[in-house]
């Protein structure tokens, strides 16, 4: 009755309103906002926004919450002068809050749908609603997993797993996943029932095999609201029965050496575990028992070579295998090593005739891996191929050869054989030897003859132009020594002192009972003692020849020798008519007296050079720089004829410098103009710094040269 009596309260205040906006010109809106669309979890609290602007200010008189869905509309809460009056189903769970929101607590399924919000000002005659939606989610059932096959599946057999789940708002979608990786191959389309709110999915595997077992596969169910719902998921483990998968492994490995400890493990993966392991020993169609019980190893303490073979491991657990790849067996064939030994024996020794062929001597031995044969010559240390052949015999293949049998690192087994050669003698060294002995001196030819038997005779030939052979015997000039060697004989002809009649050929001719052999040496004369000392002393002759050219060339260059046309000196090295007394007249700007210059050196201890007296010549004649003179009737500058030594007067003046340089013989030297001659080293005379309060010296003749 109350809320009756409300509502036509509210009828009555929205009459008088609309009247009064009829009789009074106001202009008036109010707006109304409200928040999206709201998904709320069954059970959970939800606030729906509503917010609103009058405009001018005035006080709200009504706000009105309703409800409308595909079946029904209802009022939900109504507020008038700030009483709130809640309708229905919502009483004890809807409120108006935050100025127009709606609030409605322990949301049902029902609760789903349309809100509208209006707000109402009566003395303005204004109104606005606004509609917000409303979700309401159902979380579902954690997801079940059902398989096709009650307990363990068997290798081979077609499995079917499904996952289900019930009761879901919106319904879940199912996805399969192998551990975290998901799943395409036999996943099948989902099953859905909107009535029953269930959903279904098959994985099928067909066949199911033994790489399945253990497998953990989880099916996971997702209502598409994580924030809200969690993910839900069911995990299957399958066991498949599957029969043994069996392998060997070896210690140290499958070939082991002779002697060693072989461990042989069998590597058995099944479901359920083996309940028999048996190790065979295999031999064609048939097999030994060697080992049976659940032991996974068999040991062979100290193998031998007759242990080699195949040998099998058979696991078996009660499952019937549907293939030869698990049928529960696994082979392993052992390789025992051991060391090589020759098994050939050999008549001894084996006697060749000189010349001949050596038929194949072949080796032979076992072992394993099977050994390398070769063959090696005792004292050369050459090796030679299995079977041992030569295709001439030489008393250089005489001896004994021995056959090495080598595998891996086994000690090596050997066995020797002798060749014994047997024919004429051969005489070792090019035919024909050339030798070349000094005159005077000693001259020994050596004929190596090898032979079996060693020869009986050996003899020593010279041959004359016509090849005719004079035998040579002990005596004169000549002596012939022996010496047995142990394949054969040493003969020397030893010549006391060589002269030009003993150069020629020489015959060597040894013999025994198979035939003879000879060697021809041909021996010279390389020349005596007194040739070699001559040549020595032509050598040295040049050589000191070449030294002397040398040391005047250096002589020359450096003026120690005087050049063609220079005046004879006296014993002081110059002409004794020629004074070289030179002064250097320096004027100042103020015309201040001039310094002379260092006294000169005297005659006695001056020795002229080619280049010392080209400068000293020009210095005489008074030649400038680019300036040639006449070297006949050149005037001096007093106006004398300067035609010989003797005219030649000494000046009381002395020449100036010109370029401020002095000879390393100690003269003032002028700059020249002399396409043949270098001027000296020089050196400055006077110190630069000076020369700021000098005029430019000028060159003065004081004495003139007749060679000008």
């Amino acid at each position: 009755m109350a809320g009756r009596a409300f509502m036509q309260l509210s009828a009555v205040l929205a009459f008088l309103a609309s009247f009064l906006v009829l009789f009074v010109d106001i202009e008036a809106a109010v707006t109304v906002s409200v928040g999206p669309p709201q998904t709320v979890l069954k059970g959970n609290t939800v606030v729906l926004q509503c917010t609103y602007s009058v405009t001018p200010a005035a006080q709200v008189d009504i706000i009105t919450w309703s409800f409308t869905s595909s079946s029904e509309s209802r009022e939900v809460v109504t507020m008038l002068a700030n009483t709130q009056s809640v309708f229905g189903t919502y009483e004890g769970r809807a409120s108006i809050t935050e100025q127009a929101s709606l609030r409605i607590e322990n949301v049902g399924e029902s609760d789903e749908g349309t809100y509208r919000c209006t707000v109402k000002v009566l003395s303005q005659g204004s109104a606005d609603t606004k509609s917000v939606d409303l979700t309401v989610l159902v979380g579902a059932s954690a997801p079940t997993i059902v398989s096709t096959v009650n307990s363990a599946a068997r290798a081979g057999d077609d499995l079917t797993l499904t996952c289900r789940s019930d009761g879901g708002k919106p319904l879940p979608t199912l996805t399969w996943f192998n551990g975290s990786q998901p799943l395409e191959t036999g996943v099948g389309e989902p099953t859905t029932n909107e009535g029953a709110r269930q959903v279904i999915r098959d994985l099928s595997l067909s066949p199911v095999t033994r790489f399945d077992d253990q497998t953990n596969f989880v099916c996971k169910a997702d209502q598409g609201y994580p924030d809200q719902l969690e993910v839900q998921t069911a995990e299957q483990v399958l066991d498949v029965q599957y029969p043994p998968v069996a392998s060997i492994s070896s210690n140290p490995n499958s070939s082991v050496k002779e002697t060693n400890t072989l461990t042989l493990t069998c590597v058995v993966q099944s479901n359920p575990d083996p309940s028999q392991i048996r190790w065979l020993k295999v031999s064609g169609d048939s097999a030994d028992v060697l080992q049976t019980g659940l032991t996974t190893t068999y040991v062979i303490p100290k193998i031998n070579r007759s242990q080699n073979g195949t040998y099998r491991c058979e696991a078996s657990n009660g499952v019937i295998p549907r293939d030869r790849e698990a049928d529960g067996q696994a082979t392993v064939n052992i390789d025992v090593y051991y060391a090589p030994k020759i098994s050939s024996s050999f008549v001894q020794p084996f006697r060749v005739d000189f010349g001949s062929s050596l038929p194949a001597v072949t080796c032979e031995a076992e072992g394993n891996p099977m050994p390398n044969l070769q063959w090696v010559q005792v004292g050369t240390g050459r090796t030679f191929n299995n079977p041992l052949s030569f295709a001439t015999m030489t008393y250089s293949e005489e001896g004994t050869f021995t056959c090495v049998a080598a595998a891996l690192d086994f000690p090596q087994d050997t066995v020797n054989v002798t060749i014994d050669v047997k024919g004429r003698p051969d005489i070792i060294g090019d035919r024909p030897a050339a030798q070349e002995f000094m005159e005077g001196k000693v001259a020994q030819v050596v004929c190596e003859i090898q032979a079996d038997p060693r020869p009986n005779k050996v003899e020593w030939f010279l041959l004359d132009s016509s090849d005719n052979r004079a035998i040579i015997t002990t005596g004169g000039p000549y002596r012939i020594m022996q010496e047995n060697l142990p394949n054969g004989m040493k003969s020397v002809l030893k010549i006391n002192s060589m002269k030009p009649e003993h150069s020629g050929r020489y015959v060597c001719k040894a013999t025994n009972m198979y035939g003879e052999d000879e060697q021809y040496f041909d021996v010279t004369l390389q020349g005596s003692d007194a040739t070699l000392v001559i040549i020595i002393v032509v050598v040295v002759l040049l050589l000191l020849l070449l030294l002397v050219g040398i040391g005047l060339m250096l002589a020359h260059k450096r003026g120690l020798l005087p050049c063609k046309g220079e005046p004879e000196t006296g014993k002081g090295g110059r002409d004794e008519n020629v004074t070289n007394e030179f002064s250097i007249e320096m004027a100042d700007k103020d015309k201040s007296p001039t310094a002379p210059l260092p006294s000169r050196v005297e005659s006695s201890q001056y020795i002229p050079t080619p280049l010392v007296a080209a400068s000293y010549e020009a210095r005489l004649s008074g030649a400038s720089f680019g300036e040639p003179r006449s070297p006949v009737g050149q005037d001096k500058p007093d106006g004398k004829k300067v035609n010989s030594p003797a005219s030649l007067e000494p000046t009381t003046e002395e020449p100036p410098v010109q370029g401020g340089y002095r000879d390393e013989d100690g003269l003032n030297n002028a700059e020249l103009d002399l396409s043949s001659r270098k001027p000296a080293s020089r050196r400055p005379i006077v110190d630069p710094k000076d020369t700021l309060d000098m005029d430019y010296p000028t060159l003065r003749q004081q004495t003139t040269s007749p060679y000008v």
